[in-house]
Parts: C-alpha cells; sequence; structure tokens
C-alpha cells in the first residue's frame, strides 16, 4: 500500500485528489494539510511514501518545504503541483528534490501514475514540464544561481504581477519581495522589471516566447 499524504491550502482540489486517490486499491490519504506549518511534524514523523504539495501556499513555498523536509529525511519523495510550467519552477522543484512535476492541467490519470512512478524510486513529469527542462539547455548560468523562492519571485514578475500582487500571493511582506526582487536583478545583472522580462523572452522562459 502506498502511503500519501497531501498539501495544498485549497479544499477543493485537496479533496477532489484524496477522492480520486482512494479509489486506487494500492492508495491509502493518510494526511491532508492546508499549510506546510500543519504539515511538517507529521510528514517527519508519520510513514509516507509519498507528498503531493502545492507549490504556492499561504505560509511556504511547497519547494522550501521539501528542501527542509529532505534535509531532515533525505530520501523523502514528494510531487510538486502547481500552476506554472516554466522551466525555473520545474528546475527549483527537482534541485529541491522532487521526485514528479505535474501542473494543474495534467489530467487526473497522471496524478496516480506519478505516485505510483515516483513511490518507485522513479521521476514523472508531465509534458509541460519535460517541455520546460528542454528548454533549460538554453537557460543562462546566472538563472540557476537563483533561490528556489527567487525563482518563484521571478516568475511571477515576468509574468506581470506587482510586488504587491506577489507578497499577498505568497503572504509575504512588501519589504520581502523587495529584497528579493532587488537579489534577483543583482544576479541577473537586470536593472528593472522590464528587463527581467526581456530577460525571459530571450531565453524563452515565457509562455509563447
Amino acid at each position: 500500500m502506498i502511503n500519501v499524504a497531501l498539501i495544498d491550502d485549497h479544499v477543493v482540489v485537496r479533496s477532489g485528489f484524496a477522492q480520486l486517490l482512494g479509489l486506487e486499491p494500492d492508495i491509502q490519504i493518510v494526511g491532508q494539510y492546508a499549510s506546510a506549518a500543519n504539515a511538517w511534524s507529521s510528514l517527519l514523523k508519520m510513514n509516507i511514501d509519498v507528498a503531493v504539495m502545492d507549490i504556492a501556499m499561504p505560509d511556504e513555498s511547497g519547494l522550501s518545504l521539501l528542501a527542509r523536509l529532505r534535509q531532515q529525511r533525505p530520501n523523502f519523495r514528494a510531487i510538486i503541483l502547481s500552476i506554472y510550467d516554466t522551466t525555473a519552477f520545474v528546475q527549483s522543484a527537482l534541485d529541491a528534490g522532487a521526485g514528479g512535476y505535474l501542473t494543474k492541467r495534467c489530467g487526473p490519470e497522471e496524478l496516480v501514475q506519478a505516485v505510483r512512478t515516483v513511490h518507485a524510486g522513479g521521476r514523472y513529469l508531465c509534458s509541460d514540464a519535460l517541455l520546460a527542462l528542454r528548454q533549460s539547455q538554453q537557460t543562462p548560468k546566472a538563472l540557476r544561481s537563483l533561490t528556489p523562492r527567487e525563482h518563484e519571485i521571478f516568475d511571477l514578475l515576468v509574468n506581470g504581477l506587482s510586488v504587491k500582487a506577489i507578497a499577498e500571493q505568497l503572504a509575504l511582506s512588501h519589504k520581502t519581495v523587495h529584497v528579493h526582487r532587488a537579489n534577483i536583478l543583482g544576479k541577473l545583472q537586470c536593472d528593472s522589471t522590464i528587463e527581467l522580462v526581456h530577460f525571459a523572452i530571450q531565453h524563452h522562459l515565457l509562455a509563447g516566447s
């Protein structure tokens, strides 16, 4: 039996996944959590084979949570779920130790397949994530120097979100987002958000670019 934990702040998404996976004879849901803080202690202590976690949660990024978990449990297996399919997000998930990456456009059969594949020690990437990785060969080394949180904020910035909107979405202070933005600009040698957008277009980091 594959023990699965679900971490997503959207109760409809979480309950839908629980119902879907619960139909499989070899999978059982052993925990559901709305935030990283609620999940932390249970994920460390319980016998969880695979965690499916959203990348954007109100208190902490799924990438950050996964990185912390793997410091305590190096073999912890997780699938990152996201609305984003850009190179930066997929690579950040893999760097954090994710065994799988699914976008929320993926079909239900892919979720089941991903859980089984990751549980078996394999890696499962949806087609959008695979395409993003192929593009990553064109990604400059400077982008790889960004932290997972900086990758997250970079992607939101180049997709048109303001500092205020990013702060609200990630449950961060405006000051913290400004600091991350400044670090991103410095690492990528850009002077403004507009230059970040040009950088993203130049390196095919935006959909349709």
